[in-house]
């Protein structure tokens, strides 16, 4: 008669046969190309105490997964959505479990198709504008690098494109630092960052970033534009100046670069307490837009400042002018006032010709047009403003 402990023991004996049996079947229909039902019997068998400590069980697991992922057969992905997690994690328990490293060049090749395949996953579904499964596929990469030591930096780097582009600033943010301090140096990261900073009205911290990225790139071009912007945003004028000179330097045929300067030479004239300073950025402001029409006929912006800059120096004039009691004086006085106004003309006109609808550029030209009396353009001009 069997005793209890027989019993027992036979029915442990069966039990951990049935587990083995399953691993085997796994493998079988894995073989055979039944990726269903060889997951059918590879999960019970990594559920057990006995064939879940087996490196092979784990191993066949991640097999199985990873030819689903890997495969064509779409329905088959639908009825395994987390495949390719189930994969990655099957691999590394695998490694953790092959402590004489006799597969391990197998797993660490599979993994590493894995990861490929997570990264290109997450930038097809950041193409797609799917910005939570971009940013999951493009973490499990960087769990895949970590497991061996590495770091993803692509990965890392695409995961904060990813957060930006959901609106996620902070997370971008923290994200491109992450980035830069595993050494993913480019340039532009330093930007992205900046840009963000400035969108969530923190010019102060933009200018930073962007003074960092300068202490490494100190001659990108983009860097020192994006660098002026902020400075005069802030209203940093002469750091903006400093900025936009080194500009030029760098890019000496850059026409907006010249009406930038020209601006601030404008500004310098419209602050300045003395006539004589005044007339001296008023001429390099007038020196610099000529530049900037020179190297580019067509840029709108500067036609139409200049014309301003002729409107604002006239004005000074008009006001000595208004102050003189001489007849005579004034007289003289008033025709070197309206020379200066009317230098104005051909600039206002050649805006008009780049932007024909645009009403500021019209209302100039009204009033040139009735100061210098040329009544026939007066009228064409009060015509296109519906008067």
């Amino acid at each position: 008669m069997r005793t209890a402990l027989t019993i027992t023991f036979t029915a442990v004996t069966m039990g951990l046969a049935a587990q083995n049996a399953n691993v085997v079947n796994a493998y079988n229909y894995m073989t055979d190309g039944q990726l269903a039902k060889a997951v059918e019997y590879i999960e019970p068998a990594v559920l057990d105490p006995k064939t879940g400590a087996s490196e092979k069980a784990w191993r066949y697991r991640g097999d199985i997964y990873r030819l689903i992922v890997m495969g064509d057969d779409e329905a088959l992905k639908a009825q395994f959505p987390d495949a390719l997690d189930k994969s990655v994690d099957s691999y590394m328990k695998a490694n953790e479990l092959d402590v004489k490293e006799s597969y391990r060049v197998e797993n660490i090749k599979a993994l590493g198709a894995l990861q490929g395949l997570s990264l290109n996953a997450g930038n097809d579904a950041f193409t797609a504008k799917n910005y939570d499964a971009a940013i999951t596929n493009y973490a499990r990469s960087e769990k895949i690098a970590k497991a061996f030591g590495q770091v993803d930096t692509n990965a890392i780097f695409n995961s904060a494109l990813a957060y930006e582009s959901k609106g996620d600033a902070p997370k971008a943010i923290e994200r491109y630092r992450e980035a830069l301090a595993l050494g993913y140096n480019k340039s532009e990261i330093y930007r992205y960052i900046a840009s963000l900073e400035n969108k969530g009205g923190n010019v102060d911290a933009a200018i930073k970033t962007i003074g960092e990225g300068r202490t490494k790139y100190p001659d990108d071009k983009d860097l020192i534009l994006d660098e002026m912007s902020y400075f005069l945003a802030a209203g940093r004028s002469e750091e903006a100046e400093a900025s936009v000179k080194l500009g030029i330097q760098k890019d000496p045929n850059n026409a907006v670069l010249w009406s930038v300067l020209a601006s601030l030479y404008d500004k310098k004239a419209s602050d300045a307490k003395e006539e004589a300073a005044m007339t001296e950025w008023y001429g390099k402001a007038e020196e610099a837009y000529k530049k900037s029409i020179e190297l580019d006929p067509k840029f709108f912006d500067s036609y139409f400042n200049i014309g301003v800059l002729y409107n604002n120096r006239a004005a000074f004039e008009y006001d000595k002018c208004n102050a003189i009691k001489s007849d005579a004086e004034y007289t003289k006085c008033k025709a070197v006032a309206d020379a200066i106004y009317v230098k104005a003309v051909p600039y206002f006109e050649q805006a008009h010709q780049l932007k024909p609808d645009d009403a500021q550029t019209i209302q100039q030209l009204m009033k040139l047009y009735a100061k210098s009396g040329d009544q026939a353009k007066y009228e064409a001009m009060k015509a296109l403003m519906g008067k």
